[in-house]
């Protein structure tokens, strides 16, 4: 605990820790060896060689809590929820504008579904002409009927930003059955339905960051496999047991942009690989954060047209705008990082960054986590995080210190920024 304390905790510096979890562990409290070593990236820091390591693969999870267990699952239409992305609105809404293109906040939609309808969809995989797994090809405005036939040359290619997403329009309720405030029948307004939509073929991540190992997959979590906290933690960071515990299950197409969060974070690979691209919260004056008005995938029955389709109703992808509980307040607005920075800084080599200059300043070190290793994310540092294949993973949240020297500084710098 003193060693990871006085290497790791107090200088701010993350690190990678083998054997945190091992396999035949069923203590509620995990003791960690305080032997570490320094890599070039990132520190490891080492516990007990002869133990080992807990491994656990969704087939696994299938086996101990079922296939017909309901699980509230993120769904997006290309892995990127979460992030900054743009999107249209179309003249035919009641505040959009023809043409009009905006940056947004877009959070992924939530659908309920069994754990086996999770894993056929987390391993489905299109193909398409040339032999490539594309799923983004079914993903355009038609039915399910009509999406099941469609081939990519029958779809039209889909608009793409600058940064390489696909644009989606803005889609906004509707009183009553698709009528206007005057009660007239508006045609192409999108009505939001309480039913279980087709989804099409999404991209599904189960990233619940709620607690979920403790109360949604309370079943797993009741067999032991996991310890409910690490006592070497616990006493480095001095704020208690974990606020939260939680499980995340994604593969490749899955992408959590660059983030911060206000937890000292320890997070366990039980299956696969876990790639972070980390930054200091120093960096937080060069990763060009910004304030987005905020929506949410999804996906919606809109009013055809011709009327001909299956019930006049035709299904597809869209952004709805978050609404605001405050009086007088037009959206809901959210502090986030816009550009891709693994793309600009590691990929592109910041040969593209005239519209992000200050990218050029930053310290991206990006981080491969294996079965069997367990990084710890100090709080404030910032994170994008992938995965390289199906990968099973646990985090967990202890609460950060708001009287640490981190904190203050990490304020003002976020003030300067205003100067």
């Amino acid at each position: 605990s003193f060693s990871f304390l006085r290497d790791y905790v107090h200088p701010n510096v993350p690190c990678i820790i083998r054997n945190a979890i091992p396999s035949n562990s069923t203590a509620t409290t995990t003791k960690t060896s305080t032997t570490a070593t320094t890599t070039t990236t990132t520190s490891k820091h080492r516990t007990d060689k002869r133990q080992t390591p807990l491994h656990l693969t969704l087939e696994d999870i299938l086996e101990i809590i079922g296939r017909d267990e309901e699980i509230t699952v993120d769904v997006t239409p290309d892995g990127h929820g979460d992030c900054v992305r743009s999107v249209r609105c179309r003249e035919d809404f009641p505040d959009g504008t023809t043409g009009t293109m905006r940056r947004m906040f877009v959070k992924p939609h939530e659908q309920v579904m069994t754990m086996g309808e999770f894993r056929r969809c987390l391993r489905r995989r299109i193909p398409t002409k040339n032999g490539e797994d594309e799923r983004q090809v079914l993903f355009r405005d038609t039915s399910p009927t009509i999406a099941a036939s469609a081939t990519a040359e029958q779809l039209p290619p889909p608009e793409v930003d600058d940064f390489g997403l696909e644009v989606f329009p803005i889609l906004f309720h509707t009183k009553g059955d698709n009528e206007d405030d005057e009660g007239n029948g508006a045609k192409h307004q999108d009505s939001i339905q309480d039913e279980k939509l087709d989804l099409g073929d999404p991209v599904v991540y189960y990233s619940r960051q709620n607690d979920c190992l403790q109360t949604e997959m309370k079943k797993l979590f009741s067999h032991h496999l996991f310890p409910n906290t690490f006592q070497f933690a616990e006493d480095a960071f001095g704020t208690g047991p974990p606020d939260a515990i939680n499980l995340w299950i994604g593969n490749e197409k899955s992408v959590s942009s660059m983030h911060k969060d206000h937890y000292e974070n320890l997070f366990y690979v039980c299956s696969g690989q876990k790639e972070f691209v980390l930054c200091p919260p120093s960096d937080v004056l060069f990763l060009h954060e910004g304030m987005f008005s905020s929506g949410t995938f999804r996906r919606m029955k809109e009013v055809a047209e011709d009327g001909e389709t299956e019930n006049g109703l035709t299904s597809r992808w869209g952004v709805v705008p978050d609404e605001s509980d405050c009086e007088g307040a037009s959206d809901v607005r959210t502090k986030w990082i816009e550009p891709d920075i693994k793309k600009i800084c590691l990929e592109e080599r910041h040969q593209n960054t005239s519209e992000f200059p200050l990218l050029s300043k930053a310290h991206p070190v990006k981080v491969l986590v294996s079965e069997g290793e367990m990084i710890y994310i100090p709080s404030l540092w910032y994170h994008r995080v992938t995965q390289t294949c199906e990968t099973v993973g646990v985090n967990y949240w202890f609460d950060m210190k708001f009287d640490s020297p981190h904190w203050c500084y990490f304020n003002f710098l976020q003030n300067l920024k205003k100067i």
